[in-house]
């Protein structure tokens, strides 16, 4: 039971292969949230579900802000209906088991985990935090049975190896940054990570397509800054580097542009991510920029691979 794993906002529930990629407006609802602004983000969300009511991603968002804002029943129902809906996605179901532990009840936890693992056998997150549940019900029962019998030494030898295992107290779980009861803290429950572990295959994952949407805004932010540092760490060591060039060549042609461009703002629309593997992904969009020199829209292609964690370009081409 690691605390380095915590369930994060950043990471969660599977997308349907037949569900809309992020739009423009839950890009910016995202975005929104990214920047700490709960209640407009909650707001614009639930503008955006009277229009769109069983869009799974906004739903999504809506979940892990309530959760955020400490409203745990209010985010529940969420994810419970997402479930209900989408009963095939499993991160809903681990979601939920989340919620449930921090508020002790983990007789739910444990059916939401199960019910997360029946629909995605090889969702390790959900195993895992399982495993934690079943860790912390059997110290409470061991705990139960000293207070029946002070006396058991093979209670207490197991008390005592539970304690071994999750090493000693419990630690408080969290969802992205939730409020938790003060009662009891609960064992803490492994973070869905921010690649899923063997994913089934052509299965998008919408913490994948949040991630990777941040990290070409995020490229796009630098562009637009001027910062050329900041521009070329998000391509890969191993990008494809167009016209024969070299990569100390290419790079320097890159930081010339940009030095010598006064104003630059980079723009990205109509963004689709389509997950290959669990470690590649094609991403395409719409380019709009615009500079003192040149205005262009180009509808443009990237692939990326993780790379020490991160989402890498590799590959880009433009028509």
């Amino acid at each position: 039971m690691t605390p380095s794993r915590l369930f994060a906002a950043v990471a969660v529930c599977l997308l349907l292969a037949t569900a809309p990629v992020l739009g423009n407006e839950i890009q910016e609802i995202n975005l929104q949230f990214r920047k700490g602004d709960l209640a407009g983000a909650l707001a614009r969300a639930n503008h955006f579900l009277e229009n769109n009511p069983k869009d799974a991603q906004a739903r999504f968002l809506k979940g892990l802000i309530l959760a955020d804002q400490g409203k745990s029943n209010e985010a529940i129902q969420v994810f419970t209906s997402l479930t209900e809906d989408y009963p095939e996605l499993p991160e809903p179901y681990n979601n939920l088991a989340v919620l449930y532990a921090a508020q002790s009840k983990y007789d739910a936890a444990k059916n939401a985990l199960e019910m997360a693992i029946r629909t995605h056998p090889s969702y390790a997150t959900a195993h895992e935090n399982l495993g934690d549940i079943y860790a912390k019900m059997a110290s409470i029962a061991y705990d139960k049975a000293l207070q029946l019998d002070t006396a058991n030494a093979s209670a207490q030898t197991k008390l005592a190896l539970i304690k071994e295992l999750v090493g000693g107290q419990p630690r408080r779980t969290t969802l992205a940054k939730p409020q938790v009861a003060a009662a009891e803290k609960p064992a803490p429950l492994a973070a869905t990570p921010t690649t899923p572990a063997k994913p089934a295959p052509a299965t998008d994952s919408i913490a994948v397509t949040l991630t990777i949407e941040v990290t070409l805004t995020d490229w796009a932010q630098a562009w637009s800054k001027r910062d050329p540092d900041s521009y070329l760490a998000f391509y890969a060591s191993d990008f494809a580097i167009p016209d024969g060039l070299s990569r100390a060549d290419w790079e320097a042609q890159r930081r010339e542009r940009i030095g010598k461009t006064r104003r630059i703002d980079v723009q990205i629309s109509n963004l689709k991510i389509e997950q290959s593997a669990a470690d590649k992904a094609t991403a395409t969009f719409k380019q709009t920029y615009r500079s003192e020199r040149l205005n262009s829209n180009t509808a443009k292609t990237m692939e990326l691979a993780l790379r020490d964690g991160k989402w890498k370009i590799v590959r880009e081409s433009s028509r």
